[in-house]
Order: C-alpha cells, then sequence, then structure tokens
C-alpha cells in the first residue's frame, strides 16, 4: 500500500474538464485539500461542463474545480491554433510545461492511457502523453496517472474515499525506449537530420514523445553541429539513436540517406528538425495509410508555417486527397521498403527538390504519394521559398536537374516558356489564392529572384552547374509516365 503522507504538498490536476477531473482523481484531491495543501486545476480540453455534477463536499473541498486556473494555449507562434482539439494542437507539450512549472506543483495528476475510443479517448490519450512529456525535464516533478489497474492504491479517510477513484500508477521517465508501451500494428520510425537548431530539435522530439501512437524508434543524424543539439540529445533523449557526422558538409539529402539505411521498421516518418507534430499525427497518418494499397509509397500530410496566407491554407487545392508528383519532406510518412527500392534522396542534389526528384523515381516503380490534409503538421520555417542565394541557387539548379532525368521530352519543351510566365512573372497574390498547390518549391521564387541582390548571376551559376551535371541526368534519364506526374509549375 502506497504511503499517503509521503505525496507532495504542491498538486496539480491536469483533465479535460471538472468533471473528469473529480471522477479521475477527485479522492486524492479531497485528501490533499482535507491536510490544507495547496491544490490547483487546469483544463487544457477546456470541455463545456461546469462541473455541477461534481459532489458539493468535494467541491467545498475543491473550489478550484470549478474555478481552475485558465489555459490558454495560443501564441505568438505564427500559427493560428485556437479551437483545435488537444490531439492537433502543436504547442500543447510547451504549454503544458509552462502550466506545471507556473504552478510551482511538485505532484501532478493526469489521465491515464487507457482512454476510450472515438474523439474524446484520443483527447485523453493525447494529453496523457502530452503531460508525460511536459515533466520528463522538470527535476522534483512526480506524475501520477489515473489508472484501472490500481498499481497505487491509497487507503483514504471512510469520509473522503466516496468522492473518487484512489487508483493510479506512478509514471517516471523512462531511461531507455522512446515510450512505454508499443503500438499495435505496423511500427514507425522518425528520421530527422539537423544542423545547429537545438531549441528547435528539443520541442521536436518532446513532441514525439507525446504521440498517441508511439513511435518505435527516432533517428537524429546530427551535421556536426557546434551548439548544444548533440549534448541536449543525449542528455535529454538518450533512448534517441544519434548518428553524428564528422564534418559539417554534408548535404541534407546524404544525412536522411544515412538515417533512412538506419531504419529497421516497416514505416520511415520523414521529419524537418524544426517540425512540430501534435499529439495525433502518427495515429491519425497510419491509420489512413492503412487503407491504402500497398502501391501507395508516402503520405504526405498538411503543412502550416508562419506567413502561410489564409487563402493559400484553406484552397480547396490543398484540402483535399489526390495522388501527386510530389511530397512535403517536412513531414510525411513512407513505407521503408520503397524509400530503399527508389535508392532515397539523389545526393548530387544537396538540398531542396529531392521529394519530386525520388518521386518521379516511386512513380517509374509505379509508386503513388497521396496527399493527406487529415492531418497537419507546424513547420516553423516560413511559407514559400526562404531568401538568400544559397536557397534560390538549389532550387532552380534542381529543378532543371530533376526535370532532365525525368520530364517527357513534349514537357521538358516547354518548361522554359513556362518557368518564364509560371514563376519569374507570376504574381505574389496569384501564389498566396492557392493557385500554386503542388509546385511547393516554387511558391516565392520570382519574389525571391526580385529581392535577392546579385539574383541573375546565382541563375547564371545554377544554369553552369546544369550544363556541367547534363551527362549525369541524361546517364539517369527515364520519363515518367505515370498519371500522376506533373512539372514542378503550374
Amino acid at each position: 500500500m502506497a504511503v499517503l503522507d509521503e505525496l507532495p504538498t504542491r498538486v496539480l490536476c491536469v483533465d479535460l474538464g471538472a468533471q473528469d477531473a473529480a471522477s479521475q482523481h477527485g479522492a486524492m484531491l479531497a485528501w490533499h485539500a482535507s491536510r490544507g495543501h495547496g491544490v490547483r486545476c487546469v483544463y487544457p480540453g477546456r470541455r463545456p461542463d461546469s462541473g455541477a455534477s461534481c459532489d458539493p463536499g468535494l467541491a467545498q473541498l475543491c473550489p478550484d474545480l470549478l474555478d481552475p486556473i485558465e489555459w490558454s494555449p495560443a501564441t505568438s507562434t505564427g500559427f493560428e491554433i485556437d479551437g483545435l482539439a488537444l490531439d492537433a494542437h502543436p504547442l500543447l507539450v510547451e504549454r503544458l510545461r509552462e502550466t506545471v512549472q507556473a504552478s510551482g506543483a511538485e505532484l501532478v495528476y493526469g489521465p491515464g492511457l487507457d482512454g476510450e475510443d472515438g474523439a474524446s479517448g484520443l483527447e485523453r490519450r493525447a494529453l496523457g502523453r502530452a503531460i508525460r512529456a511536459a515533466i520528463a525535464g522538470l527535476d522534483g516533478v512526480r506524475l501520477l496517472e489515473a489508472s484501472s489497474t490500481g498499481e497505487l492504491n491509497f487507503e483514504l479517510p471512510a469520509d473522503l474515499a466516496s468522492h473518487g477513484s484512489s487508483s493510479f500508477s506512478e509514471y517516471l521517465a523512462p531511461a531507455t525506449g522512446f515510450f512505454s508501451g508499443a503500438s499495435e500494428g505496423p511500427q514507425a520510425t522518425a528520421v530527422i537530420c539537423t544542423w545547429n537548431k537545438c531549441a528547435d530539435v528539443r520541442a521536436n522530439l518532446e513532441a514525439l514523445r507525446a504521440q498517441t501512437r508511439p513511435f518505435a524508434d527516432v533517428i537524429v543524424v546530427d551535421n556536426a553541429s557546434n551548439d548544444e543539439t548533440t549534448a541536449m540529445i543525449a542528455r535529454e533523449f538518450p533512448e534517441v539513436r544519434l548518428i553524428v557526422m564528422p564534418h559539417s558538409q554534408y548535404g541534407a539529402c546524404e544525412t536522411f540517406n544515412i538515417g533512412f539505411a538506419s531504419v529497421t521498421t516497416l514505416w520511415t516518418v520523414i521529419l524537418d528538425d524544426d517540425v512540430v507534430l501534435p499529439a495525433g499525427w502518427l495515429e491519425r497518418a497510419a491509420s489512413r495509410f492503412l487503407d491504402e494499397p500497398d502501391a501507395t509509397a508516402v503520405l504526405s500530410s498538411k503543412i502550416v508555417e508562419p506567413g502561410m496566407p489564409e487563402s493559400y491554407r484553406n484552397s480547396p487545392a490543398v484540402n483535399r486527397e489526390r495522388y501527386m508528383s510530389t511530397f512535403r519532406g517536412c513531414a510525411s510518412l513512407a513505407r521503408s521498403s520503397a524509400l530503399a527500392e527508389a535508392g532515397g534522396y539523389d545526393e548530387r542534389l544537396y538540398i531542396y527538390g529531392n521529394e519530386r526528384d525520388l518521386t518521379c523515381r516511386l512513380l517509374n516503380l509505379g509508386y503513388r504519394v497521396l496527399q493527406y490534409p487529415g492531418v497537419a503538421a507546424y513547420h516553423k520555417t516560413p511559407f514559400g521559398v526562404q531568401m538568400g542565394k544559397r536557397s534560390l541557387y538549389y532550387h532552380a539548379r534542381n529543378a532543371w536537374l530533376g526535370m532532365l532525368k525525368y520530364a517527357p521530352l513534349a514537357d521538358l519543351l516547354r518548361m522554359p516558356y513556362l518557368v518564364l510566365t509560371k514563376v519569374l512573372l507570376r504574381s505574389r497574390s496569384a501564389e498566396v489564392q492557392g493557385e500554386v498547390s503542388d509546385a511547393t518549391g516554387t511558391i516565392g521564387l520570382g519574389h525571391s529572384i526580385r529581392q535577392t541582390p546579385g539574383a541573375w548571376w546565382v541563375l547564371v551559376r545554377a544554369a553552369l552547374s546544369v550544363l556541367v551535371n547534363l551527362p549525369y541526368c541524361m546517364r539517369h534519364r527515364a520519363p515518367v509516365r505515370s498519371a500522376d506526374f506533373e512539372l514542378p509549375i503550374k
């Protein structure tokens, strides 16, 4: 029997609503309150219940059940996220940690992970996972989860025992194993490549810990960062498989391929380092992928980015399921065997355009890529082609290298005209209206050319590199005949 008097005296209860808190944790909250302990409640789920069904005696002992800590999940991240369910909320872990720290709690009561099916069960599991991830880095904070197993069954005074459950299990952050408990069905490994983005990688990995469908493995390939990235991962995420490159001159294509080659699970989740996945991302994406035939190689989720216009974000083209000729490499779920069969990314590309290039090879092998807007990932990189000479050079060069290898001749002959009229002269307003929905690598390219000093010299260098690589492209030329194929210009 667990000893009540050994429990901390500063207490925070986190649940979906007042009725949930009362039914799941009421007996223990009543005991703490009867001893004069500091008891606070917070309801991230903001369920529309008033707590009227709570026992009046419990409500009197714990008035915070009916008047909880105000919890506002919105922040100035550039994402419009109000009104999202907890399993779809990208800032859940971050906000929960801030709430725990602000409360000064040494003991947190939270929902268990054995919630019911359906939307409310998914939110409960998302909240439970997120609380685990949030307190993992907080010293001196214990978590007791409502449990049907009764691993911790406190013996309460008779006048308090009627207020609710007293069966809990204590969660301790694991030293190994990315999650406690494995998911059912096909397993997934997340692959992240990074360089000098310590804070972003931490937020990314915390979100992976909070997934309602656990990852079997997480691989981070670090391109010889000179900040605290590798030390942080080793210290805070010892369960992550960390691969550190000997120097920082490797391209993203090569480092991702190293990560892909290390995967042993059926699925690979391809992630940028500055992405945050909501807690229900993998569960929802995997559920949809399981309905697809074996010929579907990649499920590309919806991406939300700072500065993304509402007109683009809500346009019909990016919010319907369809098969595409590319995928969003910042957050996609792929069959590991298909990635291996297609040969991964073309390392000659170095960075940018690699997803479209890989998709062409997948299409030639008979695979397809599904755009699935039923889940969204939150990418901290601003919307559109990034400004700067490096970005402009690789976007311009690699678009041509890829099409020289894979575009049918008729399409290839049309490209110069299309580049001029559909990219260089395309208005920014047409892009933000959602007119460009597949050729994501060209959104903002015309603007970048107009705003980047020396842009035309950068384009000349890119063209010269295309000429140098022409023999390579011809050796690998394999025009795509799939009906899914489209030029990277629309």
